[in-house]
């Protein structure tokens, strides 16, 4: 229950104050949303679009692209993940209050990204930031949220110190002149009109700031502050750079440090953001991001949506599908940060990290609940594909998938994009027609109405044939042998593979395989697809990413220096 229930004149004044506020709200337009000319690439698998790249194929491209060119940025509201961390880090709350909101998954984009606010929504937000207000009322005291002590340089004079030092944490950039005034006038009236305490004002003034534009949606521009013009482009201010850096790297607002440096202007050039993104990456909050972003590009949040046979897989427990969660999870952080962060080793890394239920699941030999490095059958497995939360995601309720897998293949990892698929595509015939799911869909692939879509997955995804619907080994598949060998075209030609772990194998040598994946990164960053202005950013980071000792802390920053990353494009209606 919110503290100011008691006193409803207290929530009304939260709400006349943020009226104002929003009248002083960032005014750039919201854009990059995919649409007419933007392309669906999320929804479709990879991001590229036909702005920044040539025919189906993502990637960074091989057009002369302008060096001085930037794409959009839009204007989004923190997404759950970010609103949890950005309170814990505030706040010191760890409640993760943005649990309760309304799901951030895009259906138009491959990452999570929050969407428009409807009017539940805005309950939600205002009951959050309630509930928030109230549990930070016994941190408002020195040593804490407080700056100041009210009793030793006087109430009003603490109180405009704390709108000044939390808000800038808060909004991430200075107060403007006009929002302190009015902040300093809801604390005013909080204080005297409606009785309550210094600390139960200063309360309210948190719960303001908590609903206000400047903390829940991503610009961190003051409504005077000056443009910075650079041809036809705009320069982000420093305090959009730290926030962008921040929650591209963290998922979380800009420390002190971050906000210091963007005050002495340090991030005004390629080689400051450098620097503070490769002392971001050294914080344990970056591996949280490495986390996120293969979760939201693989789409494992739609594993538990994937129901499996029990009469089939009975060992598939909601226990065993949270391990092969958190296994990927471990993997890809320690791949990250406590090993050589190639994607050579994310594609073919003959070891994971497991506990002892799901070692059982792999014929593995770990115990105990914690996960730890474990040396598998090379022959078997190889990277985060050959793991079970991927197999899972990607299997039938009682079996394999090679269309799912393949299409996962081709689009996230070649940038591919698919054509439209054609009505009444016949469904594959089930097990108990005979033969197995290669043959079952090799028969289906010869309609004419499926060979537009399959035949370009489909030989791919065989290659993962050796793994059932739950990712286990097999070599037998209905009573007959398992044929895992297929083709793929790779940077312009036919390749063939024997299985699995000869397809990553190719996979992991790949220019174009290593042009996507930055590209993937890039729109992570980003928030949207990127368009034709964004060529040259995209080249820049491919280019970062070329060689195979390239880690995954280099991509990042990387992209964190791109010129689509510190530059934008102007806006409709704002002249250069």
């Amino acid at each position: 229950m919110s503290i100011f229930n008691p006193a409803q004149p207290a929530k009304l004044l939260v709400f006349g104050a943020l009226s104002l506020t929003l009248s002083s709200a960032c005014t750039g337009k919201i854009e990059g949303m995919p649409g007419a000319g933007a392309g669906t690439a999320g929804s479709t698998g990879g991001g590229a679009t036909s702005g920044a790249t040539a025919g189906t194929t993502g990637g960074a491209g091989t057009a002369v692209a302008d060096p001085n060119a930037a794409g959009p940025m839009p204007m989004l509201r923190l997404t759950n993940r970010e609103y949890n961390n950005t309170v814990r880090d505030l706040l010191g709350d760890t409640t993760l209050p943005a649990n309760q909101f309304a799901s951030d998954i895009d259906p138009t984009f491959e990452f999570r990204r929050a969407g428009d606010v409807a009017v539940q929504d805005a309950t939600l937000l205002r009951t959050a930031a309630e509930g928030l207000a109230t549990e930070a009322t016994p941190k408002l005291v020195v040593g804490q949220l407080l700056p100041c002590d009210p009793t030793s340089i006087g109430e009003p004079a603490c109180a405009a110190k704390f709108i000044s030092t939390f808000g800038q944490r808060a909004f991430r950039r200075p107060v403007a002149a006009d929002e302190a005034t009015r902040l300093t006038a809801l604390y005013t009236t909080a204080r005297t009109t409606l009785g309550l305490s210094f600390t139960g004002a200063i309360s309210v003034v948190v719960e303001a700031m908590l609903q206000a534009p400047q903390f829940l949606y991503h610009w961190e521009l003051a409504a005077n502050d000056p443009l910075i013009h650079e041809g036809s482009v705009i320069r982000l201010g420093s305090y959009q750079i730290a926030a962008r850096l921040s929650y591209f790297v963290w998922g979380s607002m800009p420390d002190d440090m971050l906000l210091a440096a963007a005050a002495a202007g340090q991030l005004d050039t390629a080689a400051g953001v450098m620097t503070q993104a490769r002392r971001l990456l050294a914080d344990p909050r970056a591996k949280d991001t490495v986390s996120s972003f293969f979760s939201d590009w693989i789409a494992l949040d739609g594993l538990a949506a994937r129901t499996k046979d029990t009469t089939v897989y009975p060992g598939y427990t909601p226990a065993v599908m949270q391990a092969m969660l958190d296994e990927t999870s471990a993997f890809v952080q320690n791949v990250a940060f406590g090993g050589d962060g190639r994607l050579a080793t994310f594609l073919g890394a003959p070891y994971s990290y497991l506990d002892g239920a799901l070692a059982t699941e792999y014929g593995a030999q770990a115990s105990g609940t914690a996960f730890t490095k474990t040396s598998l059958d090379p022959t078997q497995r190889a990277g985060f594909m050959t793991q079970g939360s991927f197999l899972a995601l990607t299997g039938n309720a009682d079996g394999s998938n090679p269309v799912r897998r393949g299409k996962f293949v081709y689009t996230k990892l070649l940038c591919n994009q698919m054509p439209p698929p054609p009505a009444n595509v016949p469904p594959p015939a089930p097990a108990s027609a005979g033969g197995t799911t290669r043959q079952r869909f090799e028969t289906h692939d010869q309609n004419a109405c499926a060979k537009g879509c399959h035949t370009l997955m489909d030989p791919i995804g065989f290659a993962f044939e050796n793994y059932d619907g739950v990712g286990q080994w097999r070599t037998m598949d209905n009573g007959l042998p398992v044929d895992a060998t297929g083709s793929i075209t790779l940077d312009g030609k036919n390749q063939t593979f024997n299985d699995a772990i000869g397809l990553t194998a190719l996979l992991a040598q790949s220019p174009q395989v290593r042009s996507c994946f930055s590209g993937e990164w890039s729109r992570y960053a980003l928030a949207r697809v990127d368009t034709a202005a964004d060529a040259a950013s995209l080249q820049a980071t491919a280019s970062a990413f070329a060689g195979d000792t390239a880690s995954l802390q280099d991509l990042i920053a990387a992209v964190a220096t791109m010129r689509s990353f510190r530059y934008r494009s102007l806006s409709p209606g704002e002249t250069p």
